[in-house]
């Protein structure tokens, strides 16, 4: 990395970490709303007032701090942006499937989830295009999809609200509508599954086994799923790098927003080596290997003896 390129991505750690702490204290309020509301209604109206003052803050500070590269305004209106807007899209529709839950029995309650389930997969079906440019993880238009003023092809984009100018592009509300949406879809499923007992069999199964958590150090567990990803090891190689690191999150409790940006770290190490924490867990694996070899009691062919052999 060259000076100037070293001065400006240190330029916007500062945006990161500001953003990062924001989400973080907006997701606990929103949880202390949660906990302490329990009408609906005026929880809903908590939570949109805490992600819009949120918002404000964020726009407030990238007004004050401009950002250093594009391919750090791509980053914040790809990645950063979205998280926010998801929320509040999120707990919209929440809102919306609670008001509207039916009272009935388990079957009701079943076509309810399974009518809401395919308005979802219809939004996904609809956006098929830039949901799987959101799931693959690709870069190709991110200078259209990503850049203020860019100008993307308005044919391809779905219909989307008006938005700032100064604090929008054309996709970044998209990206967070999807966020949302896999989100609303998780419930729903969830919801499911609890009503069917054909899908209780596997998850009280599951619910036997003891939790794990992730204990290490973050970057070894970003090091390990790259190598998954990289080497194309989970559903024959098909499985995009966003599932499996939501699959790790859920799994092993633990953040993995950062994980892109681990990875950068990852690979812009210059000491070490990029897969240190791999090369790691292969020097532990031959040393194991070698102590077992060392303490093997080799077989006597001792025929005037009893032996073990």
């Amino acid at each position: 990395m060259t000076g100037m390129a070293a001065f400006t991505f240190n330029q916007y750690k500062p945006m990161i970490k500001f953003a990062e702490n924001l989400l973080r204290k907006l997701q606990e309020e929103i949880t202390r709303i949660s906990t302490a509301e329990t009408a609906a209604a005026p929880k809903l109206k908590l939570i949109l007032q805490a992600v819009r003052s949120a918002l404000k803050q964020l726009r407030t500070y990238i007004q004050e701090h401009p950002f250093p590269r594009v391919q750090d305004e791509i980053d914040f209106f790809k990645r950063v942006k979205p998280r926010f807007d998801a929320l509040r899209i999120y707990y919209l529709g929440k809102y919306d499937l609670d008001i509207r839950m039916p009272a009935g029995d388990t079957e009701t309650l079943k076509a309810f989830y399974r009518e809401e389930l395919r308005v979802v997969q219809r939004f996904f079906r609809h956006v098929g295009f830039y949901h799987q440019y959101y799931r693959l993880g690709t870069t190709e238009l991110d200078g259209l999809y990503f850049v203020r003023g860019a100008e993307a092809p308005g044919v391809l984009l779905p219909e989307l609200p008006d938005q700032d100018p100064g604090f929008s592009t054309a996709c970044d509300y998209l990206f967070a509508k999807i966020i949302a949406f896999e989100r609303l879809q998780e419930d729903l499923l969830r919801a499911l599954s609890t009503l069917d007992p054909a899908h209780l069999t596997g998850m009280e199964a599951e619910a036997e086994l003891p939790a794990l958590k992730w204990t290490g150090d973050k970057v070894n567990l970003v090091e390990v799923i790259y190598a998954l990803y990289f080497t194309g090891q989970l559903n024959h190689g098909n499985a995009d790098l966003s599932l499996i690191i939501r699959f790790m999150e859920k799994h092993l409790e633990i953040d993995l927003s950062r994980a892109y940006r681990d990875f950068i770290d990852i690979r812009n190490r210059k000491v070490s080596s990029p897969s240190r924490y791999i090369d790691q867990m292969r020097e532990s694996i031959h040393k194991r290997v070698d102590d077992d070899l060392a303490f093997k009691v080799p077989r006597k062919n001792n025929t005037k003896s009893g032996g073990y052999g």
